[in-house]
């Protein structure tokens, strides 16, 4: 199967279709197939057919509405990819020991115990075929090497011929899988090494929990939010709970704890925490949705941090009912009914994901609509643009919906609408847009320098005016309305002034734009300058009064760059350079 796997993908490369195609193609030929070497026990069981058909359902269904957003958006966008991938990784992922449990018992109701033992062999399974693969392309390629040392380059060749690696890698990937699927001692040691390493990191985990909740009691939770990140930090520790309470619980079937009794309360103590967790880090989300709306990460963050939140309570559930019942019952009953209810609403979660009931880019570009409709005057160039282009087939829809509201019929708002519908590039460009709805002396009055600094010579104004029809970065400045700053100074004291052109809306990651003359005396732009920490809105407002102040200062690095000069046949050859880099 990995060998006609390898075949058809090296086939579907050469065959010329579409790349949408192409990739949907490549998915039904890796996961069903995948999903069925992974159980199959004998090939003529109508049952494992059935799965298959199942799994290529699901890829078809899944992909198959990716390919159509893609299809009908303006541009491609690399993140829905990710977000396809995901998807169906975690739904094979989790399909996969139910499936694999109902072909040994017949019946979907099997025990817990056969759900975990499987879902945690898959999971070794797979790193060890993963292993194998590389390992064998380790010894062909030190293989190749060694023959290069003499000279003889075939193997170098042979190994790097694209026939070659799809074939091999096919290949290796269905013996690994062979190899990891009869050697059951060996993943059951592996197994039973991480299940030791849990038991050893729960108490350790539990108490860190146990007294960082302790601790927000009397710290509060701005620190939290002032990190940016406490939804994916607090997201990632209940993630790394629930592996180790899973570790510890395995399947159930200990009469008791593996723990003393103290270490056991606070095991407890710490699944009782875990819903505080969780809602901080829901209301963390929501904190940013709220602020900025919802984005194709946000969706997903969300899902996810719901789908937590239902474990943390679950969990909490099954540990307050392991204390009333004390010693007399099997420590968290309850973790193996929530295990497997949660586990299938993950599945139908994932699916809903991938669908029109909970598409990303939908639910993005109808909250970015709704916060532009109901204040037109933050309606950015920048965020008209974002929302054309980075919220797949409905981007487009919603500037049509907005161009039909009152607050865009007129000035600014209008204005910018119609730069942001006519624009042709994920940044807008002027070189197709009506050059007479641009005043560009009205522009050159608008532009501020502070005072102290010199305003641009004439030749510079005609090179911006030049960058505004060929370049997108020159457009804000130029609309009415635009608040922008041009600095001035001569920053790489070449005797020559440079000049920094900011705009200051109100946005994050503020950057400018530095120009230069070239050593003919010609004006070059020099490419960004970004100010690091400025995503809201107080930072906004602090970098833009000091730029409007001209209070700007440069600091030049402690070590040079250094050259080793050389020249070619052609005497042309540019020195070789080193940079001095950073420690990791």
């Amino acid at each position: 199967m990995g060998l006609l796997q390898g075949l058809l993908a090296l086939a579907l490369v050469h065959s010329g279709l579409d790349k949408d195609w192409q990739a949907l193609a490549l998915l039904l030929i890796l996961l069903p197939p995948l999903f069925m070497a992974m159980t199959v026990t004998r090939w003529r069981d109508a049952r494992l057919w059935a799965g298959g058909a199942v799994m290529a359902a699901v890829v078809g269904v899944m992909a198959g509405w990716t390919i159509w957003g893609l299809r009908h958006a303006p541009e491609q966008d690399s993140r829905v990819f990710v977000c396809l991938c995901v998807a169906l990784s975690l739904w094979w992922f989790v399909a996969l020991p139910w499936f694999q449990a109902f072909m040994a018992h017949g019946r979907w109701r099997v025990p817990y115990a056969a759900l975990f033992v499987q879902a945690w062999n898959n999971a070794l399974v797979l790193a060890l075929a993963a292993l194998c693969v590389q390992l064998v392309w380790g010894v062909l390629w030190l293989w190749a090497g060694l023959f290069a040392l003499v000279k003889v380059d075939f193997f170098v060749t042979l190994f790097s011929a694209q026939w070659f690696v799809f074939v091999v890698t096919g290949l290796l990937s269905g013996l690994g899988l062979w190899l990891a699927r009869t050697q059951q001692r060996p993943i059951q040691v592996m197994r039973q090494t991480l299940l030791a390493l849990g038991r050893l990191l729960l108490p350790l985990l539990a108490w860190v929990l146990v007294f960082f909740v302790l601790a927000l009691v009397f710290t509060g939770v701005e620190g939290l939010w002032a990190t940016r990140f406490a939804a994916a930090l607090l997201m990632g520790v209940l993630i790394l709970q629930t592996w180790v309470v899973n570790a510890v619980y395995q399947d159930g079937a200990a009469a008791r704890a593996p723990y003393p009794r103290v270490l056991r309360w606070l095991v407890d103590a710490s699944l009782i925490a875990m819903p505080v967790l969780a809602t901080l880090a829901c209301v963390a989300i929501g904190l940013r949705v709220r602020q900025y709306g919802w984005t194709l990460e946000r969706v997903w963050a969300a899902a996810a941090a719901g789908v937590l939140w239902l474990y943390a309570l679950g969990y909490a559930c099954a540990a307050v009912h392991s204390v009333r019942q004390g010693a007399a019952r099997p420590w968290l009953q309850w973790l193996a009914p929530v295990n497997q209810a949660l586990s299938l609403l993950v599945l139908a979660l994932l699916l809903a994901l991938q669908t029109p009931l909970l598409d990303g880019q939908r639910i993005s570009a109808g909250s970015q609509r709704e916060r532009l409709r109901a204040d037109p005057s933050q309606a950015s160039l920048e965020r008209l643009t974002d929302l054309k282009w980075g919220h797949g087939p409905y981007g487009l829809a919603a500037l049509d919906a907005l161009a039909s509201d009152p607050g865009f019929q007129a000035g600014e708002a209008r204005q910018r609408l119609e730069v942001a519908r006519a624009s042709t590039r994920t940044r807008p460009s002027t070189a197709s847009e009506p050059r007479e709805n641009f005043d560009l002396a009205a522009a050159q009055q608008r532009i501020k320098t502070p005072a102290g600094m010199a305003r641009p010579q004439p030749d510079w104004w005609d090179w911006w005016q030049l960058q505004t029809q060929e370049e997108p970065w020159a457009l804000g400045c130029l609309l009415s309305g635009a608040d922008c700053v041009l600095l001035s100074g001569d920053w790489d004291q070449d005797q020559q002034t440079d000049h920094l052109l900011c705009s200051l809306e109100d946005r994050g990651n503020r950057r400018c734009r530095l120009s230069a003359r070239d050593a003919q005396g010609q004006w070059q732009d020099q490419g960004t300058v970004v100010w690091k920490n400025t995503f809201t809105a107080e930072e906004n407002r602090l970098t833009g009064d000091l730029l409007r102040e001209g209070r700007i200062t440069t600091e030049r690095p402690r070590w040079p760059d250094w050259q080793l000069p050389h020249q070619n046949a052609q005497g042309n050859s540019p020195p070789f350079s080193g940079r001095l880099q950073l420690p990791d």
